[in-house]
């Protein structure tokens, strides 16, 4: 499957960190005065874990949307490269170690991992109202 923007089920995804309650309170209020989101989530195609964007989806989440647009991609992808923020984790491979973490239903403490994702789309507004099954 290519890299591809749609909108999914946002209880599909997989967080692998946690977020911060004042962060979280500012996207959300953010994301209420705008009415809009300004990227797509970054979401791993084969396992649905969050990439980038936790924040966003856990803002979403509590306002009560069901959809969120995503930027689908292949994890393994060379272009797809992480880094570590925080000392006390090492891993020899830190894709595998975000995957194998999830999947055992773990979470690592937010800003843990950072990922820079080559060419990806930006500032490509969503409409929130577009967001939940019964429009607000």
């Amino acid at each position: 499957m290519n890299n591809r923007i749609c909108l999914i089920k946002i209880n599909k995804l997989i967080s692998h960190e946690m977020v911060s309650p004042r962060k979280l309170k500012q996207v959300r209020d953010d994301l209420m005065i705008k009415g809009y989101i300004k990227n797509p989530v970054v979401v791993d195609q084969e396992n649905f874990i969050i990439l980038d964007g936790h924040h966003r989806v856990a803002a979403l989440k509590q306002i009560g949307a069901d959809k969120i647009p995503v930027y689908l991609v292949d994890y393994q992808n060379k272009n797809i490269r992480v880094t570590l923020r925080r000392k006390e984790f090492v891993f020899d491979d830190i894709k595998q170690a975000v995957i194998n973490y999830c999947l055992q239903g773990k979470i690592f403490p937010s800003k843990t991992t950072r990922h820079l994702i080559k060419n990806r789309p930006k500032n490509i507004n969503f409409k929130i109202a577009n967001l939940f099954n019964k429009h607000l």
